[in-house]
C-alpha cells in the first residue's frame, strides 16, 4: 500500500504534465511565457552549416536577423509575456548592437523585459541593456558607461629597423588602411575622420540612453568620465534599477509579466526563480516553433503564394572566387565575388522573386570582385527587380561599392560606411633579406613580370603604373557613386576620398536614403515592388549556406530559375535544405597583407 502511494504523481508531476500538455496545444510555445537570451556576444550576420556543431549537438548561434525578427514576433505574440537576458557583450560593432537594440525596445514598448549581468563592461553594452524595462545588476558589478575611443597600430618605424619598405598608392587622403604601414601616427585626415565617427556615435548612443532611461543628455558626459560606475552612482545615477543576483532579477521578471505595476520584490524575499513562476523559453526554441495560435490556413487551389523577397548576404572582405569561410567550417567568412554575382543572376532570373535586398557586411576588398558584384546589381535592375541594399556593421569601400547602384540604400545610424577610395601596393623586403643573409634572384621573360616580386621596388616605370591605375579605379568610382545617388561627381568627391562616415551623416550627405535595418529595407524593397508595406512575404536567403548548398553539383552557370530541369531541381533542394535545417535546429536545441591587386 506504501509503494502504492509514493508512485502516485506528486504536485510537480502534475505541474509538469499540464506545462506539457499546454505547450502542446500552443505548437510548441507555453502560454504566458517569459523568452530568455543570451547576449554575452552580438549574434552573428549569418549562420552556415557547422558539421562540429551538427554531430556533437552543440547546435549554432542565431544568426542577427533571425534574433530580431523572433522579438519583433514575440511582441505580438499573446503566447509570450515578457523577456529577460544576460547583457554581457564584449567590444562589438555599433551598427549590429544598434539594429537589436531597436528589436528590444520594440518589445520594452509593449511588454515587460529584464536585462542582467555581472557587470556591464563597456558603453554598447549598457546602451543595449538601456532598451529593457529594467536594468538590474551583481553587487560587485559596474557600468562600463566609458564612452569610445580608437586606437590604431602604425609599423613604419618597425618596417624601417626590420628593413621592410612600404610601397603604396591611394587616392584619397582620408584612405588610411595603408597608414598601418607608411605613418607613425594619425595624419590630420586619418585623425579628423576617425574622431568625427566616434562623435557621431557618442552622439545616438547618448541620445538613446538617455530617452530609454529619462537622463539629461549633458549628465551623461559627467557620468562617463567617472565611470566604470559602481553600484551605488549606478543606482543614484539613474543606470540601474537594482543591484541583485540572477535568480532575484528572475523573480523579478515573473513578478513583472503577473502585473505591469507591481514594486520590486524586497531584499529579504525568498522565491526560488527555477522552480517557481512562468515558464521560460530560449528566444531560439521560440524562433523555430509555429508562427501563431491559429491552425495553419489550408491550401486553396488558385491562391497566390507569397510574394518573396530574396536577400543576398555579401558577408566579410570582398575577394575574387567563391569566398566562404576562410577555416571551413569555422573562422571568419570572405565574399566571394562569383558566389554573390552568382546568387544575384539567380534571383533576378527568378520570376518568383519580386525584389532583391542585398545585405553587406563588408569592409570591403578586391576592386574587380566589387565591380563584378555591383555589375550583377545592376542588371537585376535592368531585368525589372527592384533592389535595395542594406547596410549592417560596416559596408565600407568595397562593401559601399556593391551598394552604390541599388534602387535605395539603407543603413544603421552607426553603420561604417562610405571610404569611396582606392589603395594599391606592396611590401618589400630586400634589405630584411640581405640582412639575414638570405638570397634571392629573378629570371623573368619581359619587364614587368616581376613587378609584384616582394624582392624589389618598383621601378619608376611600375610606380606610374600604379599611380594611373589608381586615378583609373577612383574616378570610375566616383562617377559610378554619382550615377546610382543621382549626385555630380564634385559632389561625390566632396565626401569621398577614402573618408569613411557613420550611417547618419551618410545619410545627410546623400550617400543612402533611409536609416533602419534589414526590416526596414525589406519594407522598401515591397514598395519598390509595388506590393503593400505590411503584406506578409516570403523571405529567401542566398547564398546557400546548407550541406546540401556545400555538395550540390550545379549543371551549368544558368541561373537555376531559367531553365524547367534546373527550376525543379532547384526547388527540391531548397526543400531538402529546409528539411537539412530543421533537423539540425532539432538536434542542436533549437587589416591583411595584399600583393598584386588593388583594393577598395
Amino acid at each position: 500500500m506504501f509503494a502504492f502511494l509514493t508512485s502516485l504523481p506528486g504536485v510537480d508531476d502534475v505541474r509538469a504534465l499540464v506545462n506539457r500538455v499546454d505547450t502542446a496545444r500552443h505548437h510548441g510555445v507555453p502560454n504566458g511565457c517569459v523568452l530568455e537570451l543570451n547576449l554575452r556576444s552580438v549574434p552573428p550576420e549569418t549562420t552556415g552549416f557547422d558539421p562540429v556543431a551538427f554531430l556533437t549537438g552543440a547546435g549554432r548561434s542565431m544568426a542577427l536577423r533571425d534574433t530580431i525578427a523572433a522579438i519583433h514576433r514575440a511582441a505580438e505574440d499573446p503566447r509570450v509575456a515578457g523577456l529577460i537576458a544576460r547583457v554581457q557583450l564584449p567590444p562589438a560593432a555599433a551598427g549590429a548592437v544598434q539594429e537589436l537594440r531597436e528589436a528590444i525596445a520594440a518589445f520594452s514598448a509593449v511588454k515587460p523585459s529584464l536585462a542582467w549581468a555581472e557587470v556591464y563592461p563597456g558603453t554598447l553594452s549598457y546602451y543595449l541593456a538601456s532598451a529593457f524595462t529594467e536594468v538590474w545588476m551583481q553587487p560587485s558589478g559596474s557600468v562600463g558607461l566609458i564612452g569610445f575611443a580608437s586606437n590604431a597600430t602604425f609599423l613604419r618605424d618597425a618596417l624601417d629597423k626590420a628593413g621592410i619598405e612600404a610601397q603604396f598608392v591611394a587616392r584619397g587622403e582620408y584612405k588610411s588602411a595603408a597608414n598601418l604601414f607608411t605613418e607613425d601616427g594619425f595624419t590630420e585626415a586619418h585623425r579628423e575622420a576617425v574622431t568625427r565617427m566616434l562623435e557621431s556615435v557618442q552622439e545616438q548612443v547618448w541620445q538613446g540612453v538617455a530617452e530609454s532611461r529619462k537622463i539629461d543628455v549633458g549628465a551623461l558626459d559627467e557620468l562617463a568620465d567617472r565611470a566604470p560606475l559602481l553600484r551605488d552612482d549606478a543606482v543614484s545615477s539613474g543606470l540601474v534599477d537594482r543591484i541583485g543576483f540572477r535568480d532575484e532579477a528572475y523573480a523579478r521578471i515573473a513578478e513583472l509579466v503577473d502585473t505591469e505595476d507591481s514594486s520590486p520584490t524586497s531584499d529579504d524575499a525568498e522565491v526560488d526563480s527555477d522552480e517557481k513562476g512562468p515558464p521560460r523559453l530560449y528566444l531560439a526554441r521560440y524562433a523555430a516553433a509555429r508562427p501563431r495560435l491559429a491552425p495553419p490556413v489550408p491550401s486553396i487551389p488558385g491562391r497566390q503564394p507569397k510574394p518573396t523577397i530574396a536577400v543576398v548576404t555579401v558577408e566579410g572582405p570582398i575577394i575574387n572566387g567563391r569566398g566562404g569561410p576562410q577555416l571551413l567550417p569555422l573562422g571568419p567568412s570572405n565574399a566571394g565575388g562569383d558566389t554573390i554575382a552568382a546568387a544575384l543572376r539567380e534571383v533576378a532570373a527568378d520570376a518568383s522573386v519580386s525584389a532583391i535586398v542585398l545585405r553587406v557586411d563588408s569592409p570591403g576588398g578586391s576592386v574587380t570582385a566589387s565591380e563584378t558584384i555591383w555589375r550583377e546589381v545592376k542588371r537585376a535592375r535592368e531585368r525589372g527587380k527592384p533592389v535595395v541594399a542594406s547596410m549592417g556593421a560596416i559596408a565600407a569601400s568595397g562593401g559601399y561599392y556593391v551598394s552604390m547602384g541599388a534602387d535605395a540604400i539603407v543603413a544603421n545610424p552607426a553603420t561604417i560606411t562610405g571610404s569611396i577610395g582606392v589603395i594599391t601596393g606592396k611590401l618589400v623586403v630586400r634589405d630584411l633579406k640581405d640582412r639575414l643573409g638570405v638570397g634571392s634572384d629573378t629570371v623573368r621573360t619581359n619587364a614587368n613580370a616581376d613587378a609584384w616580386s616582394i624582392d624589389k621596388p618598383f621601378t619608376p616605370q611600375q610606380q606610374a603604373h600604379q599611380e594611373a591605375e589608381a586615378d583609373l579605379f577612383y574616378s570610375d568610382f566616383v562617377e559610378r557613386v554619382a550615377a546610382g545617388r543621382n549626385l555630380s561627381t564634385d559632389a561625390v568627391d566632396v565626401v569621398a576620398r577614402g573618408r569613411v562616415w557613420t550611417g547618419a551623416d551618410a545619410l545627410e550627405h546623400g550617400l543612402l536614403d533611409e536609416l533602419g535595418g534589414l526590416r526596414t529595407a525589406v519594407r522598401r524593397a515591397k514598395v519598390l515592388a509595388g506590393l503593400d508595406e505590411d503584406i506578409e512575404v516570403r523571405i529567401v536567403t542566398y547564398p546557400g549556406s546548407s550541406l546540401l548548398d556545400m555538395v550540390r553539383p550545379r549543371m551549368s552557370s544558368q541561373p537555376a530559375a531559367a531553365s524547367m530541369p534546373e527550376a525543379v531541381g532547384a526547388l527540391l533542394a531548397r526543400s531538402v535544405a529546409g528539411i537539412i535545417d530543421q533537423v539540425q535546429q532539432t538536434f542542436s536545441g533549437a587589416s591583411a597583407l595584399w600583393l598584386g591587386e588593388s583594393r577598395l
